[in-house]
Parts: structure tokens; sequence; C-alpha cells
């Protein structure tokens, strides 16, 4: 019996061409019939494959499919693929999902892409992408202006304090400081050295409701 080895196949249809060599050893020797019957194959197709066998060898169990095989979409999704690329300016993920989630309707990604090229709609041109910008928040002009306070409950070392934490809103300066209690006591001392850690005079403290409590 041929072996594939000795003849050329190429790698994607071999295993195609072993199983069809299957389905003909075994109607040789039991009948087309029930070689159907055991493979799921019509007799039809087992007869056709016996005769190219006979004609060509394994050469002759190579499947022939076509170069380009017809579309399975209806000529309205078509329609609806050409829409969302023309109106909508939707690439093929997108125009996919619309179809989905707007008309129920199932495409492949790698389908909606040549329904593109074969009706001849070019290509969508690349958009810059936006570049996240970081937000000035609170900026002043001139230091001192407004200095923004904030109280937090913090853990450090295995035990818990409050952590008073002072920003300027021009220069960006932090005064940080770390407290046992949140107290009238500790908000004073912390406004002390706040004034003391600043090189500018303060003119507006903007203060949490904790903070604004506590003083």
């Amino acid at each position: 019996m041929i072996k594939l080895s000795d003849v050329k196949v190429r790698l994607q249809y071999r295993w195609r061409v072993r199983q069809r060599l299957m389905v003909l050893h075994f109607a040789r020797l039991q009948g087309p019939t029930a070689a159907g019957r055991r493979f799921g194959v019509s007799v039809r197709t087992i007869r056709r494959w016996r005769a190219r066998w006979r004609l060509d060898a394994l050469q002759g169990l190579v499947p022939r499919y076509p170069r380009r095989r017809g579309r399975r979409i209806t000529p309205r999704v078509v329609e609806l693929i050409g829409q969302a690329r023309r109106e909508l300016e939707y690439g093929a993920q997108r125009t996919q999902l619309w179809l989905r989630r707007v008309h129920d309707v199932r495409v492949a990604v790698g389908t909606i892409q040549r329904v593109f090229r074969d009706i001849g709609l070019p290509r969508l041109r690349r958009t810059r992408k936006r570049v996240a910008r970081q937000m000035k928040l609170f900026e002043k002009a001139e230091p001192g202006e407004t200095v923004q306070v904030d109280v937090k409950f913090v853990k450090i070392a295995g035990r818990w304090a409050f952590q008073y934490t002072a920003l300027d809103d021009c220069t960006r300066l932090r005064v940080l400081r770390l407290y046992r209690r949140l107290h009238q006591s500790s908000s004073l001392a912390f406004l002390t050295e706040l004034c003391r850690a600043f090189p500018f005079r303060i003119r507006k403290l903007q203060c949490d409701n904790v903070l604004t409590a506590s003083t």
C-alpha cells in the first residue's frame, strides 16, 4: 500500500487523505454502504473517492477546494457592513460589535475585512491617540495664596496615627507630620510647624471637615 511519505501531499491535507484511505479500505472489505454508516459519509462520496483513487492514487484523495469560496452571508448583511464603514466609519471589530448588538447578526472579523475589500471601501485613516494630560488643580499665582490641608488615618510600623499634610497650590511645597491623636492641640501644633516650615506668608488655609472640626 502506498504511504503518505512516498507521495508529496501538503501537510494541511495529510489528515484528510489518511481519513479517506481508511474509509476506502473499510469500503473494500465491508462495502460502501457499511463504510458510509461507519464513518458518516454518503455512498456517492465514497464512490467518487474510489474513482479518484483509481485514477490518480493518493493525489486523487487530496481535497479539491476552490481557490475562493462564495460568501455565506446574505446581501443584507453585506449592505449593513458597507453602511458601518461609510456612515459610521467603523473598523472590522467595531462593525462586528455593532452587527451583533444592534442587528443580532454574528459575522467573523475576517469576513468583514474581506467584504470591505471586495466592495472597494478605502482603509480608515489612522487617528492620533489622545495623550493623557495632567490636570493642574488649584494652581495659584503666588506662594501662600492657598494651602491645602488634609488629615489621614494611617498605619505605620503596626501602629495607627493621624497624618497631617499641607500642600501649597503655587510652589507645590508639602509639609507632613504624624500625631497620635486627632485633637485641637495636634491641629495647633501642626499649624505652628506649618508656619515655621514654609518660607512665605500663608494667606489662606483650605482644610477638610476633620481638621475644621478639631480646630
